[in-house]
Order: C-alpha cells, then structure tokens, then sequence
C-alpha cells in the first residue's frame, strides 16, 4: 500500500493533521505544500499555498480578480499551474514522501495539476494527501484506488491517528535495514489483503511471522507494533475486504 489519503469534514483538522507529520520530517526526504487560511479580522477571506521550503503564494480570496470561482472565494489557478505542478514534479525526481493538502475543488479546478497529482500517484514517491467527503470525480477515483489507503479523521481518533502516520512515516525514513526490513514485508501483507485473492488464514500466518520478527529484533517494543501495523492491516482489511 504505497499512498495515504487523510479524508474528513471541513474543520475536523486535516490541514493540522498534515502539517505536523510534514513537520516532523522537515530536512528529511520529502515534498510538498499545504492550503492554510488567510484570515482578516478573525475572517476567512482566502487561502496561501505554503511549499514545505518556505514559498508562499495567494491561492484564493474573495477579492481575488479571477474567472474561477468556487463557493465565495475566487481562484488563482496560475499558482496551482506553477508552483504546486513545479513541487509535485520536483518530488517525483527527488523526494520519498509528497505531502498534498489538499486535492478539493479548489485544486482540482486546474487541469495540470490533476495531471501532476496523477503522475506523482503512478509513477512517483509515496503521496500524503487530504482530501474531503464531497462526491468530486477525481478525488472520487483517487479513493478507489488498491494502492491509496484511506484514513478517516474524526475529531474522536485525531490524536491516535496523528501517533500512528507520525511513527509510520519515520519508520519509512528509517535507514536502519531492520526497519526497512519489518516495512518491506508489512507492505507485502497490505497487497495480500487488497488482492482480494489471497484466503484469511494465509494472511494471518504471515502477520504472525512478522510479529515473531519484530519481537526478536525489537524485543521492547511490542507496542510500537500494534500502533504501526496492525492498526494499518485492520483498515485495509475493512476498506477492501469488508467494504
């Protein structure tokens, strides 16, 4: 399972959500920008585009002179053609993680950055995204996808949510082979179980070999097994095989 999409209402913290895994790794491998409120007078009245090294650009604004609007904000669709399509295609070449936030309507009103997003999807570095529950076309697709994994966020599971991406992506980051080793073979369970083809009982027993291994090489820290894999297996299991 090689993508993320964090998918929830307006306001229940995605943009928060995604900041922080960003931030946690800032320096290292990754990619990617955030949509954050532009706000006057304790009002929303637009929205930046912040690149992870430091670019900022008016996405929107209700002033804003543009011909694309959506809802009361109007749309500068050069800055998605520009410097978010420039971000993802530099990730492609050079980053292990993309950070994406957000793919909504407001993003997807520019051509090339579907392009682009579809790209980083197919053929590029692991993607972190978020996106909302309004039914669009193209985020639609994105949630079918076997190789995007869907993490719902609710105001209940934000911070449980936030410690598990959190210790997954640093594990991915992680150059100790152990680590990559746990990594390579949990990913290989995550496409038994999107296979549809593969019986329970055989996924079962290599989950088992994987907790023998992690126990052996990480003997302290069972915990951290739980919280990295079984959640993730559990999810999988019910967005695929139960969904």
């Amino acid at each position: 399972m090689k993508h993320l999409l964090i998918i929830g209402r307006p306001g229940v913290g995605k943009t928060t959500l995604i900041k922080h895994l960003a931030d946690a790794l800032r320096g290292g491998p990754v990619d990617g920008f955030m949509t954050e409120e532009l706000r006057e007078r304790e009002v929303r009245q637009g929205f930046w585009l912040s690149s992870l090294d430091g670019r900022q650009a008016l996405l929107a604004h209700r002033r804003l002179n543009s011909p694309c609007r959506v809802g009361p904000y109007r749309v500068n669709v050069t800055v998605l053609d520009d410097l978010a399509v420039t971000i993802i295609r530099r990730a492609m070449r050079k980053a292990l993680i993309l950070f994406l936030d957000e793919i909504g309507k407001m993003e997807l009103s520019s051509r090339a950055f579907q392009q682009a997003v579809q790209d980083a999807l197919d053929r590029g570095p692991r993607v972190v995204a978020t996106g909302g529950i309004q039914p669009l076309p193209f985020l639609t697709a994105l949630k079918h996808r076997k190789d995007v994994e869907l993490v719902p966020l609710t105001e209940r599971n934000r911070a449980s949510v936030r410690d598990e991406l959190g210790l997954r992506l640093a594990a991915l980051c992680d150059e100790d082979e152990h680590v990559r080793a746990l990594q390579r073979q949990a990913d290989a369970i995550c496409e038994l179980i999107v296979s549809g083809d593969v019986p329970e009982i055989d996924i079962e027993i290599r989950q088992a070999a994987l907790r023998e291994e992690a126990a052996r090489w990480f003997p302290d820290k069972q915990a951290l097994y739980q919280l990295l894999y079984e959640s993730r297996f559990r999810r999988l299991w019910q967005q695929f095989r139960q969904g």
